[in-house]
């Protein structure tokens, strides 16, 4: 990935700030940290001509939400109010990760990014407010909204034509996966986010070489890309063997233990998601078209495949305690 000095300095002041909230122990650091990588991720997005007004709407979002955590905090310590304040700071924290129901935005919004922007949105952009969520919210609070966005997100899906709004919806129900395992523990987390940053990097990489935006324009490729990017899709969802499957079979191990409601929603949307990988996959192998298939990237497509298959090494090498 080719970027000038710009783009250099502020993907590393997003990172420099994403690793700050993650290294302090004081709220208003953690603030100031989060308005940082606010800062540094405008201009990111500003390059891309189709975006418009797309930043100020990110931009107004983001101070929104920033405006009603101070709010919180500051009820929290000087007024005496019978409303709780975690409940502000939930809204705050919900809006900045897009979680149903305040998650409209984020559809438009990543539909006008480029892919690199939206892969910086799918990670990076989620670590400060999860690591927020599980330090200011306790668990029975933010359950509900978690339920909510494992089990509307996948619905919304089946309809959807639009990649990146398939993407988009797809990162709303991982969410909740996200904030479960830092609940659990931080070192669940660091395997669960590494291995969803490498599989959304491979997916939209691939996407992006190929130009594909819509789902009937995977129909076109060669068989070697659409065997590649069902097996992208189906590790995202959590389906075995696939490397996607280890950690989520690992957080619903221990989630099991805290809430049986959370681990049924949690079962209900991997089994929908995969359905509607399966109808998507299902239509692009079976219709076959008369044009002539390039192999072009046969080596880079055989080492993602190969990838995602060392699933099945660590589901028999680990198990969770």
């Amino acid at each position: 990935m080719l970027m000038n000095s710009s783009k250099l300095m502020f993907l590393t002041f997003m990172i420099l700030s994403t690793m700050m909230v993650y290294s302090s122990s004081n709220f208003l650091m953690s603030w100031m940290s989060m308005e940082i990588n606010l800062i540094s991720f405008l201009p990111l997005i500003t390059k891309s001509k189709k975006m418009k007004d797309q930043p100020m709407k990110y931009f107004i979002i983001q101070s929104l939400s920033s405006s009603m955590m101070l709010l919180s905090m500051v009820m929290k310590l000087k007024i005496e109010t019978p409303i709780n304040f975690e409940i502000f700071m939930m809204i705050s924290l919900m809006m900045k990760m897009g979680l149903i129901p305040f998650h409209l935005w984020i559809l438009s919004f990543m539909e006008k990014m480029t892919w690199n922007n939206c892969l910086i949105m799918n990670t990076l952009q989620k670590m400060s407010p999860t690591l927020m969520i599980v330090q200011m919210i306790s668990f029975k609070m933010i359950i509900i909204p978690m339920i909510m966005s494992l089990l509307i997100a996948p619905i919304a899906m089946i309809k959807m034509n639009s990649i990146k709004k398939i993407i988009a919806y797809s990162s709303i129900y991982n969410s909740p996966w996200m904030i479960s395992s830092l609940y659990i523990s931080k070192s669940l987390f660091l395997i669960f986010f590494s291995i969803y940053l490498i599989l959304n990097f491979m997916m939209m990489m691939k996407l992006k070489t190929q130009n594909i935006m819509f789902v009937n324009q995977i129909t076109e490729k060669n068989l070697l890309t659409k065997t590649n990017l069902m097996i992208n899709l189906f590790s995202i969802s959590g389906m075995p063997p696939m490397l996607g499957f280890f950690p989520k079979w690992m957080i619903l191990n221990k989630i099991n233990e805290i809430s049986v409601s959370m681990s049924m929603s949690m079962l209900f949307s991997t089994l929908v998601s995969t359905f509607i990988y399966l109808k998507m996959i299902s239509l692009i192998l079976l219709n076959q078209t008369t044009k002539k298939k390039f192999l072009k990237t046969k080596n880079f497509n055989e080492m993602e495949i190969l990838i995602n298959m060392t699933g099945l090494t660590w589901f028999l090498m680990f198990k969770p305690n």
